[in-house]
């Protein structure tokens, strides 16, 4: 696998930081059987072949590999590759932003190449053609067993479009679409449906508005409003505006999608304002009220759109006196808003549309007095701090638990940067404090059960990450699980732990080798001796070098009483990957057999 790398002379190609020439050892590692060395050639990768939005002429040689390894029966951090082939093949893309690819634009005008950083159409089209191969793949992944593979290539396919049709995939991703367990994958279903099927075929779109599921719905309602733009109907918009309305109630799953979007009230802000002067006058009050008390980046989706609905395509009135009752709230609105002015992209927008983009100076505009509140300007201030390493934004957070003892956002995230710089117990104490001030996000749980794990608490560790996946979706709902797993398996609770994987992960796909590793690992320290051996039997015919499944299964073999079986794979482990000899010889499930001549000769370091 991989041979074809060095055939490409990568020293002539360019990406973000000069010739190419360690995109081969990057695109080697993300096979890596050490997650950690897959995760720093992911965040290589995303800083040389694809710099903040930018492609470069490796990037399209760099495809074809990627392509090659999430083709394999079990790749490793398989949603991760489909998601970096996703951002070669058409940059940023979210519900509310892209495609960016050779193929122009879905609807509207697309986002041009990034011209003064080398990127241009041609480098476009070379990834979109490169990726290609996907298309088939992709179609057969939106059935893996894994719900985060299942969405990642339902993102992939709608990136595809170029190639969709002659694999009939608008109807493929809306077979059993109703049928789909997993609302994340049904959302990601119909974004794929919606940047896919033909302009004015909306059937599909129309039918994801009966989902239970109310981040089924605003996907169908972002998509079908992206395609009509001010032809949307009614019924459309009326859904938009009820999403926005509720959206910190749907935000939690919305911000779990691939795309990893800033916020659900942003983007509906951003494609509201491209509705026309109709649906927007209607969303005005509900936009000028998100952002009386917006925080985050998703100011700039919802300030765009409240601008549009309050001035459309003419310039804001240079006297205030001019304003309209709704024009003069909003404006307000903002400046009452003090974290709002820390945002600087949000700024941006305002000076765009010729209004104040300071503070004092919206509020002289505006005839009306503001105060700054010195307990917000120091939560503003450790906000920003974020950026500069945990000491300095744990010491941020405390200046202003100094002044505001009792504030739940400053609690929970001085207690969480106390968990990341290994001060547990004084972590604890902080997180427990904002729950009981009822601050208990998914994250803020999440934090303080790793804190009982680290203080040697795991019966209550187990419990607290219970309730951490409770309120957490997808990706980090599904580390909270297997926290409670691998737990449970150090408590010496192996049933219960392998019937939480059993019914987290279900039976694994016939070619996932690395599911049947796991579900032997835990059936083995269930004491469910047979069923590891037939699991890991399946990963040794998919991976016959595998050496942690040669220890596993011997493991399995010499607990159930079985030798000379436990000492051949014992034999391979060690073949495959010498630095077990060591564990093994100290490993207590082979304590029978440790005075046997030939486990003392394969387990002995050579002289």
């Amino acid at each position: 696998m991989l041979e074809g790398l060095g055939s490409v002379d990568w020293a002539k190609l360019e990406h973000a930081y000069g010739p190419a020439e360690d995109v081969p050892d990057l695109i080697r590692a993300l096979d890596s059987s050490v997650e950690d060395e897959r995760e720093a050639a992911f965040h290589a990768l995303y800083g040389n072949i694809f710099h903040q939005g930018t492609r470069y002429k490796a990037t399209p040689a760099a495809v074809p590999f990627l392509v090659e390894l999430a083709s394999q029966p079990s790749p490793k951090s398989l949603p991760e590759l489909l998601g970096l082939i996703v951002h070669c093949v058409a940059g940023y893309f979210s519900a509310a932003w892209g495609p960016a690819h050779a193929s122009g634009p879905v609807w509207g005008g697309g986002p041009p190449p990034m011209a003064d950083y080398g990127e241009n159409d041609k480098i476009r089209a070379g990834c979109e053609d490169a990726a290609a191969p996907m298309m088939p793949v992709a179609m057969r992944q939106l059935h893996h067993d894994s719900a985060d593979v299942r969405a990642h290539a339902a993102w992939l396919l709608a990136a595809l479009r170029k190639f969709a049709a002659g694999h009939e995939a608008v109807p493929r991703l809306a077979d059993r679409l109703a049928a789909e367990p997993n609302a994340r994958v049904r959302a990601m279903r119909v974004f794929a449906i919606g940047h896919l099927a033909p302009m004015g075929d909306d059937q599909e779109l129309s039918k994801a508005f009966d989902d239970a599921s109310p981040l089924v719905r605003v996907m169908a309602a972002m998509l079908w409003a992206r395609r009509a733009r001010e032809s949307t109907p009614p019924r459309v918009v009326d859904a938009l505006l009820a999403a926005l309305a509720d959206a910190d109630a749907i935000d939690g799953e919305y911000t779990n999608l691939p795309f990893h979007p800033e916020g659900l009230a942003g983007d509906l802000g951003e494609i509201l304002g491209a509705l026309g002067p109709g649906p927007l006058a209607t969303a005005l009050p509900s936009l000028t009220s998100k952002l009386a008390n917006v925080t985050s980046f998703e100011a700039v989706g919802l300030l765009q759109g409240a601008l549009g609905a309050a001035f459309g395509d003419e310039p804001a009135p240079a006297d205030a006196a001019e304003l309209t009752a709704p024009q003069r709230k909003l404006l307000e609105t903002l400046a009452g808003n003090q974290a709002f002015w820390s945002l600087g992209n949000a700024l941006n927008v305002l000076m765009d549309s010729g209004l104040p983009s300071m503070r004092e100076e919206m509020a002289a505009f505006l005839g009306i007095q503001v105060e700054l509140d010195p307990v917000e300007a120091l939560r503003i201030s450790a906000r920003s701090y974020g950026a500069f390493g945990p000491e300095r934004a744990l010491q941020a957070w405390l200046e202003l638990l100094g002044a505001a003892p009792k504030d739940p956002e400053a609690l929970a995230a001085a207690g969480t940067l106390l968990v990341a710089t290994e001060k547990f117990p004084q972590g604890l104490v902080l997180l427990d404090q904002a729950i009981a001030l009822g601050g208990a996000s998914g994250e803020v749980l999440f934090q303080r059960a790793s804190a009982l794990f680290n203080l040697g608490k795991l019966e209550l560790a187990v419990d607290a990450f219970a309730a951490a996946e409770s309120a957490l979706s997808g990706g980090n709902g599904a580390l909270a699980r297997s926290n409670r797993i691998a737990i449970l398996q150090r408590l010496g609770r192996a049933a219960e732990a392998l019937a939480l994987q059993e019914e987290a992960n279900g039976i694994p796909a016939e070619d996932d080798a690395d599911g049947w590793f796991h579900r032997g690992l835990a059936q083995v320290k269930a004491g469910r001796y047979e069923e590891c051996i037939a699991s890991i039997g399946r990963v040794l015919a998919l991976e016959p070098a595998h050496a942690n499944a040669h220890y596993t299964i011997a493991c399995a073999f010499c607990l159930s009483g079985q030798v000379d079986p436990a000492l051949d794979a014992i034999a391979r482990a060690i073949e495959c990957d010498p630095d077990t000899a060591a564990s093994i010889a100290g490993d207590s499930d082979f304590a029978s057999i440790k005075t046997h001549p030939r486990f003392v000769s394969l387990t002995t370091p050579s002289p």
